[in-house]
This record gives structure tokens, sequence and C-alpha cells, in this order.
């Protein structure tokens, strides 16, 4: 079941906050992805899932904090914990310099600046380790996450081997932080 969105008349002050995974999160990433719309997940995983095997979620929920970063972002509902969003960037075999980053948002939770949030935050704790470049694969129908990544800074350009997608990148090699991440909460994370 899809995670419900707040009231619209809520929607611009659901209270939202932002933290790294931990090894606690399988539950709640599993929750969160099944509970994406079949697009979405599509969108973020490249392929047609309802959920993911127990190993990948484990995978997800245990990220190696020398070379990576995952996060997620929180609202309450009932007293308990509800994913509405995620973010990470990873080591892989793919991508020669840099991480490969991977983000979604919850159908009901888009258009709120979650996204670009977590985008943004992921590029600044990138720059802060020392990592030279973010580098993500997006499927050429995910037009919201292209345009959220050209507005960001980040180049777009065909993928070196499949059609499907496209390729954004962003070097943080000579990168000044020109601005803050939006807070939306007040938890540290980085």
């Amino acid at each position: 079941m899809p995670v419900p969105a707040a009231p619209l008349r809520d929607r611009r002050r659901a209270a939202v906050r932002i933290r790294r995974v931990d090894p606690r999160d399988v539950t709640l990433l599993d929750a969160f992805i099944r509970g994406l719309s079949p697009a979405s997940r599509q969108w973020r995983f490249h392929v047609g899932i309802r959920e993911l095997a127990p190993p990948w979620l484990e995978r997800m929920a245990h990220p190696d904090p020398a070379d990576e970063l995952a996060l997620v972002a929180l609202t309450t509902d009932g007293g308990r914990d509800v994913c509405v969003a995620e973010a990470r960037y990873v080591l892989s075999e793919e991508i020669a310099v840099g991480r490969e980053f991977a983000l979604a948002v919850a159908d009901g939770w888009q258009g709120r600046g979650i996204g670009k949030t977590l985008l943004l935050s992921l590029g600044a704790h990138a720059m802060r380790q020392g990592v030279p470049r973010l580098v993500g694969d997006v499927l050429r129908d995910n037009l919201a996450m292209l345009a959220l990544a050209r507005t960001l800074g980040y180049t777009v350009q065909r993928h070196p081997a499949d059609p499907r997608l496209v390729r954004v990148e962003r070097s943080f090699a000579a990168a000044v932080v020109a601005s803050r991440p939006r807070v939306l909460a007040a938890e540290s994370f980085i």
C-alpha cells in the first residue's frame, strides 16, 4: 500500500526529518519500496519489481560508512516512523571515478523538495569526503529526475551501454559549496 500523503493543506508543513540509514531499517525500507507505485519502483531500480529480495534489503540497510552514504526521509504516522524517501551513493564497478547515486521519493510526497534536499545532501557529503563526482543512471522517461539533476548542475548525456538510460553526473573536484541544503529537520545526519 502506498505511503499516505499529508492532506493538501498540510503538505508544505508536514514534518519530515532526514537521517542516515540504520541497520535496523530493513523493515522500514521494505515498506517504503513496496509502497512505491510500479512506475516509481521502475524508475528507482530500472526493472519491474514488487519487492526486493532479503539480501538486497540487508545490503541497503548496511552501507559501508567509509565509502557510501544512505539517507532516509521520515515522517511519523500514528507514533511510528514512515519512510517517504531514500537516497544513497555507493561504490560501483561501473563508475571508475566517483560514486553512483540513486534516489526515490514516495509518490504522495513528490513535489515538496524532499528529493532536491536529499540530492543536495548527497553532493555536500560527497564533496566533504573528497568524492570527485556523483553519477546516476536515469530512465529516459523519468522527466522529474532529469529536471532535478539539471537544476542542481548535473550534466545529462547518453548512457554508454544502455539506450533506455541517460547518465547524469556532477563533478565536485573543484566545486565550492554555493548554498547549503534546505533544512527539513533539526536532526543532523551528516
